[in-house]
């Protein structure tokens, strides 16, 4: 897919749909009088094929169930960044560390002074090669901005069998496996696949401290059940079944997961863009 593409290539969409995520935070960043919030380094992180990837994904939304809302998936990503947000902000006192699962282009460690908090420091978990490009930005088109916590860029392949979670973060000194974490997972569960989706959730639970919070981001299918998507039911087992409670769910378009973007009286809430936050007893 070169960058002046008018199609997603969904065998590179999953490192691609990053540089997506950032344009769109770019957008509503540009709004001027009611944006969500506001990322300062979105429009560098997106390059030139961040808007291209975002003009193509509007043509998917008759298969979301989004027939004449084009803008649909920019409006979620808009939504989707200030529930998680709102979440690091109303719980990051009470933690000394957290881990960014499939962190992306993310830039909350620069943008959110919240993040002052975690003295342990900001851990951003994804692959090498998008770890290098966020580093590279940083670095030589913003002049190397100053995080509010320390950022540990974790390079992992969440489908690899070679390595794991535990193993790369417990080998940082300034990651605590005692200390209750915040974990964040947005845009990742849909990508690992049937028993990678498991998995992923299973590691997560074994690293986590009681008291631990996990902000998940994940796609329901209620008619074709596919490999990408999560149940309600199998979330709710799997994470009750490794020592998570309290669990919480959002779909986008409910009262919790729209800020007064999502076309209520036209559209359904969406289960395919849903949320669970939980805590690990």
């Amino acid at each position: 897919m070169t960058e002046d593409s008018n199609s997603i290539n969904f065998e590179t969409f999953t490192n691609d749909s990053a540089m997506m995520i950032a344009y769109e935070r770019f957008l509503e960043s540009k709004r001027e009088k009611d944006a969500l919030f506001l990322d300062p380094f979105a429009e560098k992180m997106a390059s030139t094929k961040g808007e291209s990837l975002s003009d193509a994904f509007g043509q998917y939304k008759n298969h979301f169930g989004f027939d004449d809302w084009p803008e649909f998936h920019k409006t979620w990503t808009a939504v989707r960044t200030k529930f998680i947000d709102d979440h690091i902000v109303n719980n990051a006192s009470s933690f000394c560390q957290i881990v960014n699962l499939g962190a992306g282009l993310d830039t909350r460690p620069y943008r959110m002074e919240c993040y002052s908090s975690f003295s342990n420091g900001s851990f951003e978990v994804d692959m090498e090669n998008v770890n290098v490009k966020k580093i590279k930005i940083f670095e030589d088109f913003l002049g190397g901005p100053k995080p509010f916590s320390t950022v540990h860029n974790v390079n992992l392949d969440f489908l690899s069998e070679e390595t794991s979670l535990e193993k790369e973060l417990t080998s940082i000194d300034s990651f605590d496996a005692t200390k209750p974490t915040i974990f964040i997972s947005e845009g990742l569960i849909m990508y690992l696949g049937e028993v990678g989706k498991f998995k992923f959730l299973r590691d997560i639970s074994t690293l986590a401290a009681p008291g631990s919070i996990l902000i998940l981001q994940f796609s329901e299918d209620l008619v074709n059940n596919l490999p990408s998507t999560l149940s309600t039911d199998d979330a709710t087992s799997t994470l009750k079944g490794s020592g998570w409670s309290e669990l919480v769910f959002s779909r986008f378009g409910d009262e919790t997961l729209n800020y007064g973007r999502f076309p209520t009286g036209k559209y359904r809430p969406s289960a395919t863009f849903s949320f669970v936050v939980c805590k690990k007893i």
